[in-house]
């Protein structure tokens, strides 16, 4: 009789076995599945995010690289109008602080220091921000040196009342240039491949 009892709970034990390798590769797997899986989605959404962030890229580089043509009298300065300039800071404004949080906090001041320099801002109720840029300089006359018909409310965009410490050098304005351009690419995730 404990012979028949041995050989049923060895015929159990065999048949249980059996049963649990499946069973323990099964949840095995789900759980590998589950974890690849989530890993997955996070390099989706990392992907997403860099795509929307090298949408926001061609939004903001060319519309800045005009600010700053126009800031350092080269490249295409002679193109801009002074109110181009304003409604692309307007412009700039909107679509930055729009996507402020998807952006770096580095980039997102980096690009305050640079308008800050190029534009008095809070100019009193309904009023534009002012050009901190002179009419005429060393590198031109925006009177003159143009390729857009010059009209005289032109000249009251400008920040004419400037002390020496308010106006902006063309060097100044370089450097902001060149740290607002590192930060973008590292928002962007072209410097360092993470979102």
């Amino acid at each position: 009789m404990f012979e028949g009892f041995h050989v049923n709970w060895l015929e159990t034990a065999k048949i249980l076995s059996s049963i649990a390798t499946p069973i323990a590769v099964a949840v095995v797997g789900y759980f590998i599945n589950k974890r690849l899986k989530s890993i997955d989605d996070a390099q989706w959404q990392s992907r997403k995010i860099i795509e929307k962030r090298l949408d926001l890229y061609e939004k903001i580089a060319p519309n800045l690289n005009a600010v700053f043509c126009f800031l350092m009298w080269v490249g295409y300065w002679k193109d801009i109008s002074p109110r181009k300039m304003i409604d692309l800071k307007r412009e700039l404004d909107k679509t930055v602080n729009i996507y402020r949080h998807l952006l770096s906090e580095e980039f997102y001041e980096s690009y305050n220091t640079f308008i800050m320099s190029g534009f008095r801002t809070f100019t009193g109720h309904g009023k534009d921000a002012l050009i901190r840029s002179e009419i005429e300089s060393f590198w031109g006359d925006r009177r003159t040196h143009r390729t857009f018909e010059w009209e005289d409310q032109f000249s009251d965009l400008f920040e004419v009342k400037m002390s020496k410490a308010e106006k902006t050098s063309p060097l100044h304005t370089n450097m902001l240039w060149k740290n607002y351009g590192t930060y973008l690419a590292s928002t962007i995730a072209i410097l360092n491949n993470m979102p």
